[in-house]
């Protein structure tokens, strides 16, 4: 469906004759750029097309490569991280970051956690769509984690970081 649309630059139109002629042109010019679009459209496809081809082997190595260092730091940690959290390497820093989630004590279950704080009525631990606000539980003691079945799971998160710099000066 065409829509009125007001000149912005004039194209002097002198009677109905060259009218019809300019509108037939517009009709052109307006499928001449549908066809650019078109083949624009599909060149943009094929070339995240092809990005994507040549991107895969390097996330495969890459995710290797990530795979790689964290089973290096889990089968290294007790002699890597024996001081600190963290090693810096000249390319870049390895590390564990300590985080803490809530989860159920043995032989409990978050249903069953979610009773208790029912029952205790600590309903600012409880979310409207009744599960545990485990947010909630964060702050609390452990004492009182162990009065509604829950407790404090110590984990270890491994991360790393690349120095961007000092890999393109040895590059």
């Amino acid at each position: 469906m065409s829509t009125r649309k007001k000149p912005q630059n004039l194209y002097p139109v002198k009677d109905l004759t060259e009218a019809n002629r300019v509108l037939a042109e517009i009709g052109a010019l307006k499928r001449q750029i549908e066809q650019v679009n078109a083949s624009l459209s599909d060149d943009i496809d094929r070339l995240k097309a092809d990005a994507e081809a040549k991107a895969a082997p390097l996330q495969s190595r890459l995710a290797c490569m990530e795979n790689g260092l964290l089973a290096f730091a889990e089968y290294n940690k007790e002699e890597v991280f024996v001081e600190r959290r963290s090693r810096e390497l000249t390319f870049g820093t390895l590390g564990y970051r300590r985080s803490t989630e809530i989860a159920a004590k043995p032989k409990h279950t978050m249903a069953m956690v979610l009773g208790k704080l029912k029952e205790l009525s600590f309903a600012g631990a409880i979310r409207i769509q009744e599960s545990v606000n485990k947010d909630e539980l964060q702050t609390w003691p452990d004492e009182r984690l162990d009065l509604v079945g829950a407790r404090r799971v110590k984990k270890d998160t491994f991360w790393y970081e690349v120095k961007e710099e000092e890999v393109k000066q040895a590059a």
